[in-house]
């Protein structure tokens, strides 16, 4: 429902989104609402073989952590912000968080791949828009 007050942007730390995550501090500015600044770090899971889930998440969690933080500083033009992560498959993980936080609207970078690249790479963006419940916002970087 308009206006959208909890936004859930999703980061990959790519090129691609800082302009995702300026699109939706538009929105948030214009609505008085707040941006949640989410990132999933998927996790190869035999990686994680002989290893507590804690022992991993909390430095990596972290590092994550404090970029999220300093992309809220720096691209949100003052917009209300949090931050949260996980770790698991992004798209999943996306879907999860939203359905948690009780977003309005999902705002996510995409590539714009295509042909095998998007077939061999997958798309976290369309698993997104597909599975979601709430308004999806694609946003791709700006020439």
């Amino acid at each position: 429902m308009f206006p959208y007050r909890r936004i859930l942007c999703a980061v990959d730390f790519d090129s691609n989104a800082t302009s995702a995550i300026q699109e939706a501090g538009a929105l948030a500015r214009a609505v008085d609402g707040v941006v949640i600044l989410f990132h999933a770090q998927w996790t190869n899971p035999v990686a994680l073989e002989g290893y507590e889930l804690a022992e991993l998440q909390n430095p990596r969690g972290g590092d994550a952590l404090l970029k999220l933080k300093e992309l809220g500083r720096s691209a949100l033009g003052g917009a209300n912000y949090e931050c949260d992560i996980a770790l698991g498959e992004p798209g999943e993980n996306i879907l999860q968080t939203a359905k948690r936080c009780s977003a309005d609207l999902i705002v996510i970078a995409t590539h714009g791949r295509h042909g095998l690249s998007r077939l061999v790479l997958g798309s976290v963006a369309e698993r997104v828009v597909r599975g979601s419940t709430v308004p999806v916002l694609t946003v791709r970087r700006r020439p």
